[in-house]
């Protein structure tokens, strides 16, 4: 699964065309989106996706909130977040099916992290990509309305099969995609992905590709955000893990 995630660098394109820049709304009074980086993302905190205008073809990052409440729901309510779909059952669970079909969007993020308990000790651990480049996880998003007319918007994450370096930690993991796989997220329409096409496309990355160590403690508690979260745990708790990796 993903549970919480960090997101420090800004994401300013997908790939190296134009056709991959995305654009930043200015909030009112504004010159410029203020960006702020983010060390401990986590459920019902609002956060930045990317969606795509298909008729204008450009890329607009907005921020909603982490936890999907179906355009269905009656009470909007947060008592049993959504955050995360499995990419395997998406195309046919009554919570998830229009948005996968109508509404994708990509959520970026430049590491997540999981957790696993080692002799009496909550370890959180930091998965990034091996060159700790800003990657893409695949999303899905809806809007709900409250009796009084007011809208909201909300997503989750997709999730996969953990491939064998995340899954010493958690059998499931994020969807990440780059480049060509984030515009085909964002592009295709539901029959491009289909059956074993769509079991190949949400396939987990390569563990090759991937990185992973024990970070500090302090991220259990989703009020810390700051570069303490992704530093080493101190010597005396990293002493007592079994790295296994």
């Amino acid at each position: 699964m993903c549970g919480r995630y960090t997101l420090v660098k800004k994401p300013i394109s997908i790939g190296s065309d134009n056709k991959g820049k995305i654009s930043f709304p200015s909030p009112s009074g504004s010159k410029e989106y203020s960006f702020k980086a983010r060390y401990n993302i986590a459920p019902t905190q609002n956060n930045l996706v990317i969606r795509k205008d298909l008729e204008a073809g450009k890329l607009t990052a907005n921020e909603m909130r982490w936890g999907l409440v179906p355009s269905w729901s009656k009470s909007g309510s947060t008592t049993s977040l959504l955050i995360n779909a499995r990419s395997e059952t998406i195309a046919d669970k009554p919570s998830f099916k229009a948005a996968y079909q109508r509404r994708r969007c990509l959520v970026p993020a430049d590491g997540y992290y999981e957790w696993k308990r080692q002799r009496r000790i909550n370890q959180p651990y930091y998965l990034q990509l091996k060159d700790e480049v800003l990657f893409y996880m695949a999303g899905i998003w809806e809007t709900w309305h409250d009796p009084a007319g007011n809208s909201s918007e909300s997503f989750a994450i997709l999730t996969t099969q953990a491939n064998a370096l995340a899954s010493k930690i958690h059998d499931r993991m994020p969807v990440i995609l780059q480049d060509e796989g984030a515009h085909e997220w964002l592009d295709g329409n539901p029959e491009t992905i289909e059956t074993e096409s769509r079991f190949n496309f949400f396939a987990a990355i390569s563990s090759d590709r991937m990185q992973c160590r024990p970070v500090n403690p302090i991220v259990n508690n989703n009020q810390n955000d700051s570069p303490e979260c992704i530093e080493p745990p101190q010597v005396e708790a990293s002493t007592q893990l079994d790295m296994g990796f």
